[in-house]
């Protein structure tokens, strides 16, 4: 074996090269420790010389919290247990910088049991306390990051929350308009609407709501949906649909064009039910047509009317003349009757007109006035269509001449009997009903009801119109209930009818009883 050479066959010079320059500094400290020899790499990290360290106490070259710990902790760790590993310091260099480093110490003992010295290793750990920092920065900014998104998170979910709440007060609010609201998509599938959308159209899905449009009229009304979509203009549509529970409806289909976020166009918009503004519509026509032939009617009947009373005034002057003429008098007689006939026909028609001076002229007790009238009418239909009494106002007073109400009761019983052919009794009766106004305003109504053939709706809007009747020509001129229509808007009341084909007709005038 070379005595320059370890077992190994590596020199003693190698070894103390390995010493000197190995990646790690290398000390040996006295047991008190003090240094007492340090190889190259430990001189070079502090910038110290080897005659500047040895003999100084490792400790001084901390910093003061590193002394500190050192001699609090790890010395008596050392003593205790004769090594410690991995414990980290900062060393002072000669220029005044701190080094962090990693200390391992291992006490060597003699044979008696001294500790002989101090081996000790020390690493530089300023790339590593650089990670470390990074690495703890890293961990605080993802903390930070972690609360941040967790508020973040807390905030979407209040978000959430409140958008939901929104969501459904305004499905809610929806729900509780008067019209029906809908959105299509691009391809003009309506894709969301509300419940009062579907329950209008009688649909069960939205997107199904053109099978409400009559079929004849489907292609026509789509094509113009989907122009109003590709093209972006507004959409308008009135639906005429039949209930079977409340008859005839009018829907009005609004809808403007609006654009998505992905650019593409689509179709927003609302259903309203029109159907009260389209009959209050109608009914105000008819009134105003009504209105126009009443005042038609009443200048016409007006000059008619003096026209006859020359005439008649005339034929009179001539019946003293024609006294002694036999050969002639039939043909005044004739002519007589004809002009008396001629005016009370006039007469009808200043009572349809309005002229309340021919039908007011006293009161009378309805009840004590229509027993007398029927017992009238009884004497010529008696055995085909008995009259049936029901007078429950015993005590209702009108302001109505009682000619005019026998005038109005005989056309309603008339009229009954007319609407069955084969006989059937005639109902006629009274009550009394406060009407929609103060308590001390009661109104008579006086009923007439048949069982016979009915009218139907287009019949029965036109049946209280002058000179309109379902007879042939020579059985009346169609002022029945023109008549009668007239007599109750004279006595402050009103005419209304009710029928159904097949099932008959009740006819009642409301009349307003004095006080």
């Amino acid at each position: 074996m070379n005595p320059e050479s370890g077992e190994m066959g590596v020199s003693l010079s190698e070894l103390a090269d390995l010493y000197d320059h190995a990646p790690c500094g290398y000390l040996s400290l006295a047991p008190d420790a003090h240094i007492e020899r340090v190889n190259a790499t430990f001189l070079a990290w502090t910038g110290h010389a080897e005659s500047d360290l040895v003999g100084r106490p490792f400790q001084s070259l901390l910093t003061l919290p590193g002394k500190i710990y050192f001699e609090t902790h790890f010395a008596p760790l050392l003593r205790l247990q004769g090594f410690f590993h991995e414990v980290a310091l900062d060393l002072t260099g000669r220029d005044g910088q701190k080094i962090p480093v990693l200390v391992n110490a291992m006490e060597r003992h003699r044979a008696d049991g001294g500790v002989r010295s101090i081996r000790m290793t020390v690493f530089n750990a300023t790339d590593r306390r650089r990670y470390e920092r990074d690495l703890l920065t890293a961990r605080n900014e993802l903390t930070a990051a972690n609360r941040d998104l967790r508020a973040a998170n807390d905030l979407l979910a209040q978000t959430n929350q409140q958008l939901d709440r929104t969501n459904s007060e305004l499905h809610a609010l929806y729900d509780t308009l008067p019209v029906g609201i809908f959105r299509s998509d691009p391809t003009g599938m309506i894709v969301q609407s509300s419940q009062r959308f579907c329950k209008m159209l009688g649909v069960t899905l939205a997107k199904d709501w053109a099978n409400a449009i009559a079929a004849e009229d489907r292609a026509e009304v789509m094509s113009h949906w989907m122009t109003a979509v590709t093209n972006r203009v507004a959409f308008t549509h009135r639906f005429d649909l039949q209930d079977d529970a409340t008859g005839q409806r009018y829907l009005d289909m609004k809808a403007v064009p609006i654009v998505t976020a992905a650019g593409e166009a689509a179709l927003t918009g609302v259903l309203s039910d029109v159907t009260d503004e389209v009959r209050g519509e109608a009914q105000m026509r008819q009134i105003e047509r009504l209105a126009a032939a009443r005042q038609l009617t009443g200048g016409m009947a007006h000059n008619l009317n003096n026209i006859l009373t020359v005439i008649m005034g005339n034929l009179e002057g001539l019946e003293d003349d024609l006294s002694d003429r036999p050969d002639r008098q039939r043909a005044l007689d004739t002519s007589l009757k004809a002009t008396e006939r001629a005016a009370a026909l006039v007469s009808r028609l200043l009572v349809y007109a309005g002229y309340s001076s021919i039908a007011r002229s006293g009161s009378i007790a309805v009840d004590s006035a229509l027993r007398g009238i029927a017992a009238d009418l009884t004497g010529h239909n008696g055995r085909t269509h008995p009259i049936v009494l029901d007078l429950q106002a015993p005590d209702a007073v009108i302001d109505l001449d009682r000619a005019m109400l026998a005038d109005a009761v005989r056309e309603l019983v008339l009229n009954a009997a007319g609407a069955q052919p084969a006989g059937g009794a005639i109902r006629l009766s009274t009550r009394v009903i406060t009407a929609n106004g103060p308590p001390d305003h009661p109104v008579v109504i006086v009923s007439v009801e048949d069982q016979g053939v009915g009218m139907d709706k287009a019949t029965l809007a036109k049946a209280r119109d002058p000179f309109f009747t379902l007879h042939e020509v020579g059985r009346g001129v169609g002022l029945g209930l023109s008549l009668v229509d007239g007599v109750c808007r004279i006595a402050g009341g009103e005419l209304r009818l009710t029928s159904l084909p097949g099932k008959g007709t009740t006819a009642e005038m409301h009349i307003p009883v004095l006080p």
